[in-house]
C-alpha cells in the first residue's frame, strides 16, 4: 500500500459534514475561488457554508485536514477516468504555513497513485505564491506558464522574407491550429501531451479571433492567431520546430502584426510549447518584449514515473 506522508499533527481523512462545516467556519468565498471560481460562488448564496458544506461532496471526493484533531482545511478532486484534478484546497488562516496545504496535496497524489489515476493536476493563480510553492515541492510542473509582453508602440523590424498568410476559418482552422499544436508539443511540452489531449486541450487553445496558416517562400511553416483587444492583441505562434528562434520566426510574427489596422500600444505574444519559448525568448527580448506570467497556470503531476524538476 502506498504510504501517505503526514505533516506532523495533521490527518486527511474523508469529509463528513459535521467536519466539513467546521472547517468551512474559517474559510470565505475567495479562499475557496482559488483552483476553482465556481467553488467559491456557492459560499456568496444564503446559508453559504452549509450550503457548501452540502455541495461539495456532490462535486467530487472531499477531504478534510485535521490539526490536533480539529478540522483545519480541506481539499476536493474531482476524477475523469484516468485523471483527477484539484478543485479547491483551503486551509484556515491562523494554521497556514504550517504544511498542511502540502499534507493534503501529498494525501491527493497517494490517493491518486493507489486508485491508478495516470496524472493530477490543477489550476493556481500565478499570484498565489504560497500554493504555487506547494505544487512545486510536491513534484507537480507547470504547463506554459509565460507569455510575452511589449509595451512600447514601436515598430516591429524584421527582415524581409516572403510571408504569407491564408486565412482559415471554423474547421479549417481548428485543423490548422491541431496540427501545429501537435508539432509544438511533440518537440516542446511533450512530458503532458497526452493529458493535454485528453483533458487540457481547451486551455491550450486561445479564444476567439482570426487564424492564418503561415508560409515562407511557398513552405508552410506554422499557424498563427490573432485574438484579444485591438489596442491589446495577442498574438499566438505554432511554428516548426526549425523555425524557432530565426529570422523567420520574427518576420511572421511582423506579417500577423501589420495586418491591423493601426499598431497597438501593447502587443502579447504567446507561443505553442515551453521549449519554443525558452529557444526564442531572446529573439523576442531583442525586441522590447519581456516574459509575463500567465494570470492562472496549470500545474501538473504524471503519476506513473517521478515528474523531471520544473
Amino acid at each position: 500500500m502506498t504510504r501517505r506522508p503526514q505533516t506532523v499533527g495533521a490527518q486527511v481523512v474523508p469529509a463528513r459534514f459535521g467536519e466539513l462545516s467546521r472547517a468551512l467556519t474559517y474559510l470565505n468565498a475567495d479562499d475557496l475561488s482559488q483552483l476553482d471560481r465556481g467553488i467559491g460562488r456557492w459560499m456568496r448564496l444564503p446559508l453559504g457554508r452549509l450550503l457548501t458544506a452540502a455541495l461539495l461532496p456532490l462535486a467530487g471526493s472531499a477531504f478534510v485536514c485535521l490539526y490536533n484533531i480539529e478540522p483545519a482545511g480541506f481539499s476536493l478532486i474531482r476524477r475523469v477516468n484516468d485523471t483527477a484534478r484539484i478543485l479547491a484546497l483551503a486551509v484556515a488562516p491562523d494554521l497556514r504555513r504550517k504544511g498542511l496545504a502540502r499534507a493534503m496535496v501529498q494525501d491527493a497524489v497517494a490517493r491518486a497513485t493507489t486508485r491508478r489515476v495516470r496524472w493530477l493536476w490543477m489550476v493556481i493563480p500565478s499570484a498565489n505564491v504560497p500554493a504555487t510553492r506547494c505544487a512545486l515541492s510536491c513534484g507537480f510542473r507547470r504547463y506554459r506558464p509565460q507569455f510575452l509582453r511589449r509595451d512600447v508602440r514601436t515598430v516591429i523590424s524584421a527582415q524581409a522574407y516572403e510571408v504569407m498568410l491564408y486565412e482559415v476559418q471554423g474547421e479549417a482552422a481548428g485543423r490548422a491550429i491541431a496540427q501545429w499544436l501537435d508539432a509544438e508539443i511533440d518537440a516542446g511540452d511533450a512530458w503532458i501531451k497526452d493529458l493535454l489531449e485528453t483533458e487540457l486541450l481547451s486551455w491550450a487553445l486561445p479564444d476567439a479571433g482570426r487564424t492564418w496558416r503561415c508560409s515562407i517562400y511557398g513552405r508552410e511553416i506554422g499557424c498563427a492567431h490573432l485574438g484579444g483587444d485591438p489596442r491589446h492583441p495577442v498574438v499566438t505562434l505554432w511554428l516548426d520546430p526549425e523555425m524557432w528562434n530565426t529570422a523567420e520566426e520574427m518576420a511572421v510574427l511582423k506579417a500577423v502584426v501589420d495586418t491591423q489596422i493601426e499598431l497597438p500600444p501593447a502587443l502579447d505574444v504567446a507561443l505553442g510549447s515551453e521549449g519554443h519559448l525558452r529557444a526564442s525568448v531572446g529573439r523576442y527580448k531583442a525586441l522590447g518584449f519581456a516574459p509575463a506570467l500567465r494570470e492562472h497556470v496549470i500545474f501538473a503531476r504524471s503519476l506513473n514515473a517521478p515528474t523531471p524538476a520544473a
